[in-house]
């Protein structure tokens, strides 16, 4: 004997379903790649502030620097912003702060307050010879 009030109740729930489980894949993906856009930020960032600090450390050096880290980047090296030593107390020590747009599957609007920017700040001793 057949229910008629369970009719199409498998195809509602097998859709349910699917939706959840793409929405938890969505998100693991959104973790994973801002997780790893991080990483690569935060070594770019250590590799021209460790270049800087082995160097004499003038404008010429920062400017390679750079221009390598955002090499290293490919094409999101465009949309990160590196500034040298914001605050400029310590001469013996090489700092460099990166600030880029955390990268998302959604649109800006949706996700822009609650995932902000990926900011890494990298600390590095000068290099003398004594």
């Amino acid at each position: 004997m057949r229910w008629r009030q369970q009719d199409g109740s498998g195809a509602l729930s097998t859709i349910l379903g699917a939706g959840v489980f793409l929405l938890l894949m969505l998100f693991a993906a959104q973790v994973l790649v801002g997780l790893y856009a991080s990483s690569v930020i935060n070594a770019a960032t250590y590799d021209a502030a460790k270049a800087v600090a082995g160097s004499d450390g003038g404008d010429g050096a920062r400017a390679g620097a750079v221009a390598n880290a955002q090499a290293q980047l490919g094409a999101y090296g465009t949309k990160v912003a590196f500034t040298w030593d914001p605050d400029g107390r310590n001469p013996d020590v090489v700092k460099l702060q990166a600030r880029a747009p955390r990268p998302s599957f959604l649109p800006t609007a949706l996700t822009g307050p609650v995932l902000g920017d990926i900011v890494r700040t990298v600390t590095v001793r000068v290099e003398k010879v004594r």
